[in-house]
Order: C-alpha cells, then structure tokens, then sequence
C-alpha cells in the first residue's frame, strides 16, 4: 500500500510538471511544479526583453553547449545588460514558494549571473524586491536580498570565492505562513531572515535570470541550468 501511494505522488508530481510546460523532471515527488527549464528546448516560455526600468529594455540570454548540468545544454549570456523573464500567473501569495537551480562558472568573469524571484515593480520596471543566488564581480558566490523596507538600495550579500568548475546546487524558498526567506547552497542553509508582511510583499510573480550592467563586459564562462519553480 505505502509503495502505491509513493508511486500515485511521483504520478501527480509528473502531471504537473507536464501541464506547466517544463522541460525537467529533477523535481522532490512532495514538490507542485510551477515551472522548469533544463534549456533542452528553446526559450519561448519567457519574456522576449526584460524591461529593467521604463523604456530601458535587457535582450534576452541565450541557450548554449559549453556545459551543462544535466543533458547537453545550458542558459549563458555574451553581455551585461542581458536576462531572461519568466512570468507566473496568478502571482503566489501562500503556503512556501521555492526556486532551485544550478550554476556554474568555469573561470574568473568580474560581473554579475544571478537567478532571483521575486515581485515586479510595476510600470516602472524591473523587480522591486527579489530573492535569489549567484555569482558577484568580485568573483563570489552572493545572496541576492530585499531590503526589508522600500526605501534602501538592494544589498548583497557574499558568501564565499567562487569555486571554478563546480555546480553550485541553490535554493531559495520563501515561506508565506513565517514571513521567512532562507537560502540553501550545496544542501546547506547559508542565510535564512524575515521579510515584510504580504500587505508589503504582494507575493511572487517573477523568475528571472540576471546580468545587471555592473561588471566586466563580454561572454563570460558563467552558467545555468535546471531551473524549477516549485510550491509547497
């Protein structure tokens, strides 16, 4: 009996997976998939430009063969001023939303690679308050945090050098019911803080892969691979 209600699980997770759309099954079976991406496929589930801010649009990253997580194929980006927008619609206003996905650099970039969720900011463009992980200029991996107020720059915070040829495993999971954001690296929990009530937060209606215009300009050997978007 406990084998058959573990398989009817794996069975609703797949469903699931199947009917968002995604490209990826490397999901937990207790997981509701949202949305997945191993980039096996082309990139016509996002946004065709991110709009940082009003009339100041970002191109879009693109697919490559240079490495991999799993499969043959990986997310990249040739320059600043490049991201890829996914939409989630209705926004998640409950319960735990997480993103886990994995990133990788093979040598030194100086700029910025980062995979966040978070709120839009409306007319004006961009996220107005993002949760995420991934690589900083100063060639370290880095939490990306909203500030717990409207009115103070986005500060990050650094973890550690980037380890070249290693593919960080990230997860960011924001629980509704504590006010909790808590960010997982490697299986680790490496930050874990309180966020604003919903009545600030407004839920999660983004995910976005991010290369800002702070950083050496270029292709760089930076990487992303197996996204998934899951709530709990």
């Amino acid at each position: 009996m406990i084998q058959r209600i573990k398989a009817i699980i794996v069975a609703l997770a797949a469903m699931s997976c199947m009917m968002s759309g995604c490209k990826s099954n490397s999901v937990a079976p207790m997981w509701t998939v949202v949305f997945s991406d191993g980039f096996e496929g082309d990139l016509s589930n996002y946004k065709p430009t991110y709009m940082i801010n009003v009339n100041d649009f970002y191109s879009q990253m693109r697919i490559t063969t240079d490495a991999a997580h799993s499969g043959t194929h990986s997310v990249t980006s040739d320059s600043n001023r490049s991201a890829l927008e996914y939409d989630l619609i209705p926004s998640i206003i409950s319960g735990i939303v997480g993103v886990q996905f994995y990133i990788m650099a093979k040598s030194s970039g100086q700029t910025n690679f980062t995979v966040q969720i978070g709120k839009n900011a409306g007319s004006s463009g961009g996220l107005g308050k993002q949760f995420g992980l991934g690589f900083d200029k100063s060639d370290s991996v880095k939490c990306v945090l909203y500030n717990m107020d409207d009115f103070t720059p986005q500060q990050d915070s650094l973890l550690s050098p980037i380890q070249f040829n290693h593919w960080y495993k990230c997860v960011v999971e924001i629980n509704f019911a504590t006010n909790m954001v808590t960010y997982y690296l490697d299986d680790a929990v490496v930050k874990s803080m309180s966020f604003p009530a919903l009545a600030t937060m407004y839920g999660i209606d983004r995910l976005l892969v991010f290369r800002g215009i702070d950083g050496a300009e270029g292709p760089k050997p930076y990487y992303a691979d197996d996204i998934v978007l899951y709530k709990k």
